[in-house]
């Protein structure tokens, strides 16, 4: 799909609104629009765009985004030139229609000067989830008080034979990583929370599963064998249900790394991941929608290789 609308403005694709239509956004550090793409058609649809107001740098930074079935949320770092602000950003929730209006504040999610490295979002119901550093609230997007929520702390488990610090967990899953060995390419462990289920994934580092059975891996090396002048190692895409990894991402001319990003960083709900990565001459996106992929390896029972 392209990654540029006729005016010129850069598009980043956030998720999937049914199989045929893309959500992708232009002008995500400020004042964002949001348009439909048909896959089919290939038809552009404008379906909002922020206010004024949000037409200057910082002041309407697009964080997460999240999508259901009438709905479309996002979690955004602001900025107001008040006179009294003293340049302080803090994070606030927006939502419109799935179908397209007016792009509208739900609330504000922290106070001034509070800006959470981590921002996760979902909608639940008639609601809003999201989680950033010490907050986290559930928001009824329709209108009421918004319920604070307890955080609890994310303390990965530790396995024998892995490096505990590097461990990441999802819902049920584990990813942890194998110390290297020399003259050997890298690992990463799969397995449960309670250590069962272990296999092992030839791949260099990675975050909790996507929907807790696809994982975006850096590529696996020997030693550091990235000297800044050829491409580093591919990124893997691994499925736990199949227990099977694949190369993925797209080469960069003027850079020399492979392109990839998720959803996840900034959109899609976890349940519906997608991947995506530009061409070489960045005009254009290849967009890979996990969730079509079938899950009936899954309901057979655990694939093991150990």
């Amino acid at each position: 799909m392209p990654a540029l609308v006729k005016k010129g403005s850069a598009l980043e694709p956030a998720a999937m609104l049914g199989k045929e239509k893309v959500l992708l956004i232009a002008g995500r550090w400020s004042r964002p629009t949001f348009h439909s793409y048909d896959l089919r058609t290939k038809k552009f649809r404008t379906l909002g765009t922020a206010p004024k107001w949000t037409d200057c740098s910082a002041c309407f930074e697009l964080r997460s985004v999240a999508t259901s079935e009438t709905r479309i949320v996002w979690t955004v770092g602001v900025y107001r030139s008040e006179p009294w602000n003293a340049g302080k950003r803090h994070v606030e929730l927006w939502t419109m229609p799935r179908s397209g209006g007016d792009m509208k504040l739900v609330t504000w999610l922290t106070g001034h000067d509070e800006l959470p490295m981590d921002d996760e979002l979902s909608i639940a119901g008639d609601d809003a989830v999201w989680r950033g550093g010490s907050h986290a609230y559930r928001v009824p997007l329709g209108g009421g008080p918004a319920q604070r929520l307890s955080v609890a702390e994310r303390k990965a488990p530790e396995f024998p034979g892995l490096e505990s610090l590097a461990t990441q967990c999802g819902r049920e899953w584990c990813v942890g990583m194998v110390p290297s060995r020399r003259y050997a390419l890298t690992e990463l462990a799969v397995l449960r929370k309670d250590g069962s289920d272990r296999r092992k994934v030839v791949a260099a580092y990675g975050k909790p599963l996507m929907n807790d059975r696809f994982g975006l891996f850096g590529g696996p090396y020997i030693g550091d064998v990235y000297d800044g002048d050829n491409p580093g190692p591919q990124p893997v895409l691994y499925d736990r249900c199949t227990d099977t990894t694949a190369r993925i991402g797209g080469l960069l001319k003027e850079d020399p790394g492979y392109e990839m990003r998720t959803g996840g960083e900034t959109a899609a709900a976890p349940d519906e991941p997608i991947l995506y990565w530009t061409s070489p001459d960045r005009k254009s996106w290849t967009v890979l929608d996990l969730s079509r992929i079938p899950d009936s390896p899954c309901q057979g029972g655990s694939v093991s290789t150990e």
